[in-house]
């Protein structure tokens, strides 16, 4: 069933399917080979591999294909046992409780009457709620397996830290491009924020900046690395494209995750290297400084000065956001213990609030075909990457129409990757007759876009975008765009394959989450969801400390990353995007297993003791 879950995946997949196709088999033969595999390729392939700005998916993408893939060859190669389901009493408890929280807030979210109307805008959707159950449910998924490496060989944690360096450092290679193209990789004086492989900041977030802060105590991970030199090396490359990746973020609360993440992970790491009497190990305080230094000097010396100058202002808007969100809540005990559901907030503030009311985007049907009606109450942008032709122009042809006539059609051709524009050049069109359908017809130029970089290996993107006026609905239909010589640029311009291809912005970012992920899980799963999860994240924090009291190195990292994405949370939703949240569930796992494993140990330790006073 999963095998035929990812068959109709590949099957449906907007854009080349080869590489995937390729990859995926080339990935099965790995697992069959070596099924311990999974704890190295699937942190590289979570956050690097994300195509979401090109092929418009949102409910699924490619690492869903990936985890589907491990799953279904571990069942059959390697199956975990029965011990591997049976966790110990603490984990068990609060495992159960952070589980049967989440259950019941998709229930709610998927039931909930909110914003009930048809919409293709996945954020307003009762299946929204799945696509944020999604990162626990492939974590939860992963578990037996994780757990039975652990059991039989005692490598799983150092194994997936190996993985997470190397997947940062995969990451890095794509903000070191998107640096090329559109700032300097060296110049920090312009604070150009980079999204890297992050499709899901599409309406703002900052969820490059928590991952990089999750990740980064593991670089640590590759001072175990035999022969030793190689292992150092490896970590200070893989610390210093995690502080480079942290530096470029342009981030507040980034800068201050990762700075706690290295600041526990760093001197756990020396502490329990001099416990083991490994003291080429504490060689690994060096990255610390290493980071640390790098984001001070960031800091100090480029434009994050004017950030930390409107500090104050940004707090104000947070707290206004906080306010707005909590404002719509249910009233009642139902609401205050279970929330409103997993995904209703967007929902929720579109029906109640007026403010911050999301735009929404639904696709109709009429006797001629498809359309798209854009309900814009934001700065809400429809796009698409485009093929461009080397000279000439760019032809478009669409058919728009306003149902109050009041408002216009905006077009734009720009260099965009995700979060800025560049090299535009577009055109306005009034929509004055109601119900109207009028055809609008632009010709641009292509000089000064699509530049390249690195000696022309690198190109930018470029990307059509429509939008229209904050307060009216605009329906637009039979898109198409095409180089002078008539061959088509644009792919799926009459919908007939829904938004495949189209991908939706939104620069308003307080309009589609609130800026506190504490405050937005108690919105979402009550009181009780809240607690359960600040219990989870304890517990692992708490497992890594236990872990590093045993002289257990790889406690160190643990706890240093749950830490730093506890932060992260304090201004941002960041497990809104569920690559990340299956991340850090991941090693939330970690820091459970390590709570197991000294458990055992003062278990076993008391026993000796016993006995000895028997005798």
């Amino acid at each position: 069933m999963l095998a035929l879950l990812v068959l109709l995946g590949l099957a449906r997949y907007p854009v080349a399917q080869w590489p995937l196709a390729v990859a995926l088999a080339a990935y099965t033969a790995l697992l069959w080979y070596r099924p311990a595999a999974f704890l190295l390729v699937l942190p590289i392939v979570l956050p690097a591999w994300d195509l979401g700005l090109w092929t418009g998916w949102m409910m699924v993408g490619e690492s869903d294909l990936f985890i589907l893939t491990t799953i279904a060859v571990l069942m059959v190669r390697d199956p975990p046992q029965a011990i591997d389901l049976r966790v110990a009493s603490a984990p068990r408890v609060v495992l159960l409780a952070f589980t049967a929280g989440w259950l019941i807030a998709t229930v709610v979210g998927m039931s909930s009457p909110l914003g009930a109307t048809h919409s293709d805008n996945a954020f307003l959707r009762p299946d929204n709620a799945l696509r944020l159950a999604k990162g626990l449910i492939e974590a939860l998924a992963l578990l037996p397996s994780l757990r039975q490496r652990q059991r039989v060989h005692g490598d799983a944690v150092t194994l997936l830290g190996w993985g997470l360096a190397a997947g940062l450092c995969a990451v890095t290679l794509i903000v070191l491009a998107e640096r090329a193209l559109f700032a300097s990789i060296l110049d920090f004086s312009t604070a150009y924020r980079v999204a890297g492989p992050f499709s899901s900041m599409r309406v703002g977030g900052g969820h490059i900046g928590a991952y990089t802060a999750l990740v980064l105590p593991f670089v640590l991970c590759l001072f175990q690395l035999r022969p030793r030199w190689l292992g150092s090396g490896l970590a200070m490359l893989a610390c210093l494209c995690g502080g480079y990746t942290l530096a470029v973020t342009f981030a507040r609360t980034a800068y201050a995750a990762g700075m706690v993440a290295m600041a526990v992970a760093g001197p756990g790491w020396l502490w329990a290297a001099n416990q083991r009497r490994t003291h080429a190990l504490a060689f690994g305080i060096v990255p610390v400084v290493l980071v640390l230094s790098a984001l001070a000097a960031t800091a100090a010396f480029t434009g994050m000065h004017e950030r930390f100058a409107a500090s104050a202002m940004d707090l104000s808007t947070r707290q206004q956001n906080w306010r707005a969100g909590l404002a719509v809540r249910d009233p009642g005990v139902p609401a205050a213990l279970f929330g409103m559901g997993l995904g209703t907030y967007q929902r929720t503030m579109l029906s109640r609030s007026p403010v911050n009311r999301p735009s929404d985007l639904v696709l109709k049907q009429d006797d001629e075909g498809t359309y798209a009606s854009m309900r814009v109450e934001t700065p809400f942008y429809l796009g698409q990457k485009i093929a461009l032709p080397e000279t000439g122009f760019l032809h478009l042809t669409l058919r728009a129409r306003s149902p109050d006539g009041q408002t216009a059609l905006g077009v734009a051709i720009c260099d965009k990757v995700l979060l800025y524009s560049d090299n535009c050049r577009g055109a306005d069109t009034k929509l004055v007759e109601p119900d109207h359908w009028v055809t609008v017809a632009a010709a641009f130029p292509l000089d000064g876009l699509g530049g390249r970089a690195l000696f022309g290996v690198l190109r930018r993107p470029v990307e059509l975008s429509l939008f229209g006026r904050a307060g009216h609905t605009i329906d637009i239909r039979d898109i198409s765009l095409s180089d002078d010589a008539g061959r088509p640029m644009l792919v799926n311009g009459d919908f007939g394959h829904g938004l495949d291809r189209w991908i939706f912005t939104d620069d308003s970012h307080v309009s589609w989450r609130m800026l506190n992920q504490y405050l937005m899980l108690f919105f979402e799963t009550g009181i009780l969801g809240l607690m359960a999860f600040a219990a989870l994240a304890g517990l692992a924090l708490a497992g890594g400390v236990r872990a590093l009291r045993g002289g257990a190195l790889a406690g160190a990292v643990v706890a240093g990353a749950v830490a730093g994405f506890m932060v992260s949370g304090l201004f941002d939703n960041v497990l809104e995007a569920p690559r990340l949240a299956t991340l850090f569930f991941l090693v939330c796992w970690c820091g459970l297993i390590q709570w197991e494993a000294g458990a055992s140990r003062s278990g076993r330790s008391a026993g000796a003791t016993m006995r000895l006073s028997s005798k």
